[in-house]
């Protein structure tokens, strides 16, 4: 009888130790969950933190490509300076030896042109350069270009030019002309100075700066480097 006694005493006590051992590890699991949910609350927080950052970063840099196509597409006010779209610069801009080489060479031209009864000056790129009628490429191919559809003296001028890949490159700095840069133009007829209020890229297919005025201006145009489908417009009104 002692012994059935002794014996359900251990089994009671292996019982109990059983189910202490069972709310312990009840009791871990519970701590354990408790700090890895924090973790994980902690985490996402981070994580939403960071989305939300990058996602207002993503709006910006939306929002700077938007403005850009919009100046591209002729969205932005005249007076608007469009920036630098070329991002490809011309290796002889920046070499300094070729730059010299093709300074003199200017310089010569330029010396030669100012005897041009027909021609346009630009102080600012240290332009002087011949006009002649049409833009043809035999035309441009040694001097600026005028549009044969725009007067030669009253109301909008509108002329032509290359600014890279040929002899003739009259037109390559015109994307550092600014607002309120000079232009000087002769004729036959005399003198006229205009000052720039327009730089922009437009489309190719778009004509409507170089129709006629009822104030006296000058349009340039030229290409744009890499973007063959468009141009960039220069306009400028008399002072």
């Amino acid at each position: 009888m002692l012994n059935y006694t002794k014996k359900n005493a251990n089994i009671i006590t292996l019982c109990i130790t059983i189910i202490v051992c069972i709310i312990l590890f009840i009791m871990l699991d519970m701590c354990f969950l408790k700090v890895t949910e924090e973790k994980f609350y902690s985490n996402y927080q981070e994580y939403s933190r960071l989305k939300s950052e990058n996602r207002n970063k993503n709006a910006m840099d939306l929002k700077d490509t938007y403005l850009e196509l919009m100046q591209i597409a002729d969205i932005y006010d005249e007076n608007t300076r469009v920036e630098e779209i070329e991002n490809e610069a011309t290796a002889e801009e920046n070499d300094g030896e070729s730059n010299n080489s093709s300074q003199n060479a200017i310089e010569t031209l330029n010396n030669i042109n100012f005897k041009a009864k027909w021609r346009i000056e630009i102080p600012k790129i240290n332009v002087i350069a011949p006009i002649k009628s049409g833009t043809t490429q035999d035309v441009l191919a040694t001097a600026v270009g005028h549009f044969e559809q725009t007067d030669k003296w009253n109301g909008n001028v509108a002329l032509a030019g290359h600014n890279r890949g040929y002899n003739c490159n009259f037109f390559q700095n015109l994307k550092k002309l600014e607002i309120g840069d000079k232009i000087i133009y002769h004729t036959e007829k005399g003198k006229r100075e205009y000052k720039v209020v327009v730089n922009k890229i437009i489309k190719q297919t778009d004509w409507r700066y170089i129709q006629d005025t009822e104030d006296n201006r000058i349009t340039l145009i030229t290409c744009v480097e890499n973007m063959f489908e468009y141009r960039r417009c220069i306009q400028a009104v008399e002072i």
